[in-house]
C-alpha cells in the first residue's frame, strides 16, 4: 500500500513539475528558437488582385514593417511561435468567408494548393 500512495505521489509532483516548465519562459525561449516553418508556401498576388493590400498588409497601417511577410513573422522572437497559426487562419479564414458566400474561393484543405516552392512576387 505504501509503495501504492508513493507512486502516486511520484506521479503527482512529476504531473506538476510538466506543467511548471511547459508554461515556463525558459520553455517558450527554447521552443522559439528550434520552431521552423514546415512547409514552403507560395502567394500569387495576381489571384488576389481584387482583394484590399490592407486585408493583409496590415503594416501598410501601422508602418510596422517593409518587405516580405516571412522576413518580420520569422526573424521577430514574439511572433515566430504564432506564425503558422496565424497564417493560416488568416489565408484559410479567408477562403472559408468566400466559400460560405458562394464566392470563388482558394483552397481550403488542399495543403500543396499552398506549400509549394513560391516563384510568383
Amino acid at each position: 500500500m505504501k509503495v501504492y500512495a508513493l507512486g502516486i505521489l511520484f506521479f503527482l509532483f512529476a504531473s506538476i513539475a510538466l506543467l511548471v516548465y511547459l508554461s515556463s519562459d525558459h520553455h517558450r525561449a527554447t521552443a522559439d528558437i528550434h520552431h521552423q516553418p514546415r512547409l514552403a508556401m507560395t502567394f500569387d498576388h495576381q489571384t488576389h488582385g481584387k482583394q484590399q493590400c490592407i486585408a493583409c498588409h496590415h503594416n501598410f497601417v501601422d508602418k510596422s514593417g517593409q518587405g516580405l511577410c516571412l522576413e518580420c513573422h520569422v526573424a521577430t522572437k514574439g511572433l515566430r511561435l504564432e506564425f503558422e497559426e496565424q497564417f493560416h487562419n488568416l489565408c484559410r479564414g479567408c477562403h472559408e468567408e468566400k466559400q460560405a458566400e458562394g464566392e470563388k474561393h482558394g483552397p481550403i484543405r488542399q495543403c500543396l494548393a499552398c506549400h509549394t516552392e513560391d516563384t510568383l512576387p
